[in-house]
């Protein structure tokens, strides 16, 4: 619980009404009872929150003429999102290591890490402070993993990965697999190339559940620091994306592209290998692109082209 001023004090927001209105959780504008705090994100909801049992708002500044009573910020979106930790905050765990979890030589870990039971670590493993590992998951030779990082159930982490701090992978993913890398031989046969490099995890990197990344053929594939990754997509061997980088469900990225900073991949996205995507590039949802686009490009349509041009 908290009141309107303590609140609006957390996200620097300016209290409209009583500023000591006790909140006592936070919902949607559909869903909130008595005591709760729901948000008002744009004009067009209006008309549900008029209606909505929630004691108070969060709404935008352009918005204060509706004289909604809570606290007006100029991103209430964020805002919202500030106050969602206050309520829920992050979850802690007890140190140590569960007696079913199996753990190879020279294990190295920092203070405060927790391993969940029936975890498999493989040999010449570091981990830093505050890891939290979930059950069932298998992490093998020579990964290293950063502090406060916390790796969800079942997800497999292949040898060699490099995983920084504050990264957040979600359940099923799998980090380090085999590049999909074959030559036609003499004869007619697909001969496997080998895939001795790695993969390199940046920090704050957030991956999405049933994420598949795959190591390169030599060197790295990087996930630059800042990046969010949605559910189910494939990022191929050799590829290097940048920084603060969104990706949502579906996208995949063939090997050997690069990928700028800030750049936004909408649902379905495919990218074609070997090609660059300039920083800030917008692909619209089932975007094609086949060939390198440079910065601030904002492209839709299959091939992708300018999203004017396509409509």
């Amino acid at each position: 619980m908290a009141t309107l001023e303590e609140l609006a004090s957390l996200v620097k927001g300016k209290v409209v009404g009583e500023k000591d209105l006790e909140i006592t959780g936070v919902s949607g504008l559909d869903t909130a009872q008595p005591g709760e705090l729901s948000l008002i994100a744009a004009a067009k909801v209006i008309p549900v929150a008029r209606t909505s049992k929630a004691a108070a708002f969060i709404f935008p500044s352009n918005l204060r003429e509706f004289k909604f009573k809570g606290i007006e910020v100029d991103n209430p979106r964020l805002a919202f999102a500030e106050i969602l930790w206050h309520f829920h905050p992050k979850k802690t765990y007890p140190e140590g290591i569960h007696p079913s979890a199996v753990v190879g030589a020279d294990f190295k870990q920092g203070v405060g890490c927790h391993i969940a039971p029936l975890v498999s670590i493989g040999g010449c493993v570091k981990f830093g402070e505050r890891v939290v590992i979930h059950p069932g998951v298998v992490i093998q030779d020579e990964v290293e993993i950063g502090d406060d990082t916390e790796i969800k159930p079942n997800v497999v982490i292949c040898s060699g990965t490099k995983i920084g701090k504050r990264v957040i992978i979600q359940p099923g993913t799998v980090i380090g697999g085999d590049g999909f890398g074959f030559e036609r031989n003499n004869q007619g046969k697909h001969f496997k190339v080998p895939q001795v490099g790695g993969v390199v995890i940046e920090d704050d990197v957030e991956l999405g559940s049933n994420v598949t990344i795959d190591r390169a053929t030599t060197g790295q594939t990087v996930i630059g620091a800042g990046t969010k990754i949605d559910n189910l997509v494939q990022i191929g061997h050799n590829v290097e994306i940048g920084k603060d980088n969104i990706m949502v469900a579906m996208t995949g990225i063939a090997g050997s592209t690069k990928v700028g900073d800030r750049v936004t991949l909408a649902g379905q996205a495919g990218i074609n290998g070997h090609i660059t995507i300039g920083d800030d590039t917008v692909v619209f949802a089932r975007g094609m692109v086949i060939s390198s686009l440079p910065a601030n490009s904002i492209v839709s349509g299959q091939p992708a082209r300018s999203h004017g041009e396509d409509m």
